[in-house]
């Protein structure tokens, strides 16, 4: 589990390192625009621009508060029936498994993904704020299993 741990670990810190520069670059264009507004007036552009760096902002300053709250937080542990599974491909090149417990939506590695099935009772170590998953096992298997 401790191989999991800094895994999990790592994969927020990757996540607030990643957005954060982008976070930076937005506001600062969200910024240039309302201030060349304040300075020279409004005209349609300006509108279109101002929503459109206002929401990439918005959605990436989620991201990165939730990854910051991550690091300075523990894990905790959800149990609950596997109500819905599916996979995905994430950019047509890695599969991940994806859970729904407990109203979570997990995502897990292709080695963790395969030994649940649906209608399993599992437990879930995860971080609380992006659900970044540090362990998972199978608590209690569905009788069609």
């Amino acid at each position: 589990m401790a191989a999991a741990s800094s895994s999990a670990r790592a994969s927020v810190f990757r996540s607030a390192l990643l957005f954060s520069p982008f976070l930076a670059l937005s506001a600062f264009g969200l910024a240039f625009i309302i201030g060349d507004v304040v300075n020279g007036g409004i005209d349609a552009g300006h509108v279109v621009g101002i929503i459109i760096f206002g929401l990439v902002t918005l959605l990436l300053g989620y991201q990165v508060v939730q990854s910051i709250r991550d690091l300075f937080s523990r894990c905790v542990e959800t149990v609950g029936v596997v109500e819905r599974q599916w996979s995905r491909n994430e950019f047509m090149l890695f599969r991940n498994g994806y859970i729904f417990v407990g109203n979570n939506v997990f995502r897990l590695e292709p080695e963790e993904y395969i030994d649940i099935k649906l209608g399993d009772t599992v437990r879930v170590v995860h971080y609380p704020h992006t659900a970044t998953v540090e362990a998972v096992e199978v608590v209690e298997r569905t009788k069609a299993s």
